[in-house]
């Protein structure tokens, strides 16, 4: 039976990734037919490598800002690492984010390793890197809604962007409202209630274990609210970092009207319909900045522009990982 389901589950990852895989393949084949490149290469040859540079170090924060609010969350499950292994082991997550199949990979990546380092409290420490992407995504739909709002008639204005807009909507109602649950209305999440079901299932010491670690959560108040702060520091940076692409290919776009825009495709590109959010996020930022009267070529530059940018800092996750692996081989040789 066991050995059906298996077979049956990697059937069904497997056809999802196929699925996603075709949808990127088809919206990217879209985009590349229907763009001139010799305009693209034009734009590209035009932009100033100062505000890349400047880009790409602001791009920097984000992965600093994120390594600060994954300690302050592991700190709150008593398990303490030093600043510098935090951004070590956030920036190959970063690797493992940007060349493995969907944005979980390096969740998974940064879930093992913490094991490693504190075997005794898996259940925490595997939490504390799923709370950190839900704070990281609250902080983002935070951001987006108070943009969004402000930019709603505008995006009236097509269809495409009228929908992403809505869409962003409800998955922000559903984040916070999940949210909320979970710190204003504890008792919904007790272990009492329950282990009054008189379910061995629920009578677990992994699902003790795991209401514990999210008791621990709900009661950080302190640790919430700081790790919300550098959610926005992070986010912030990056932000800053697209702002920096659009000065360099010369591209008039108003700061806030960018975080909005890019704010909503964040969020909306992790719903798992393609690979990464390949071919949706950068068919939406088209649509988004045509808004602004930018045509297609330009805003095709700008997001492959961002992309290279921020897989800088991958690049530096893997040659991290790189050290980190060996580091660890020969500590186990040593011993």
């Amino acid at each position: 039976m066991n050995s059906k389901q298996s077979a049956a589950e990697r059937k069904k990852y497997l056809l999802s990734i196929v699925f996603r895989s075709l949808v990127s393949t088809g919206i990217l084949s879209f985009l590349f037919f229907k763009v001139d490149w010799a305009k693209i290469a034009t734009v590209a040859q035009r932009a100033n490598p100062v505000d890349i540079v400047l880009g790409i170090f602001f791009g920097g924060g984000q992965v600093f800002f994120s390594s600060i609010r994954w300690k302050i969350l592991l700190q709150t499950q008593g398990i303490f690492i030093s600043g510098a292994k935090a951004f070590e082991l956030t920036l190959i997550g970063q690797f493992f984010n940007a060349f493995l199949l969907g944005s979980t990979g390096g969740d998974i990546v940064r879930i093992y390793y913490i094991i490693q380092l504190y075997p005794e409290k898996k259940t925490a420490g595997s939490l504390s890197v799923i709370y950190d992407r839900v704070v990281g995504l609250l902080g983002l739909v935070l951001i987006g809604l108070l943009l969004a709002l402000n930019f709603f008639y505008l995006f009236q204005a097509n269809p495409i962007t009228r929908h992403a807009v809505w869409i962003f909507l409800v998955v922000t109602l559903i984040i916070l409202l999940l949210f909320g649950l979970i710190l204003f209305f504890p008792s919904l999440f007790s272990v009492v209630r329950l282990q009054k079901k008189k379910s061995s299932f629920f009578s677990n010491p992994s699902f003790n274990n795991l209401f514990d670690a999210i008791r621990r959560y709900r009661h950080g108040k302190k640790e919430n609210l700081l790790a919300l702060i550098y959610s926005f520091a992070s986010h912030g940076s990056t932000l800053i970092m697209a702002y920096f692409a659009t000065l360099s290919l010369n591209l008039e776009i108003p700061f806030l009207y960018l975080a909005a825009t890019l704010a909503i495709v964040s969020v909306l590109i992790s719903i798992p319909i393609t690979i990464s959010g390949l071919g949706i996020r950068e068919g939406l930022i088209v649509v988004f900045f045509h808004l602004l009267g930018i045509k297609t070529e330009p805003a095709l530059s700008f997001s492959l522009l961002v992309f290279a940018m921020s897989l800088f800092w991958s690049l530096v996750g893997g040659i991290v990982y790189l050290r980190y692996k060996k580091s660890r081989f020969n500590d186990t040789v040593h011993r």
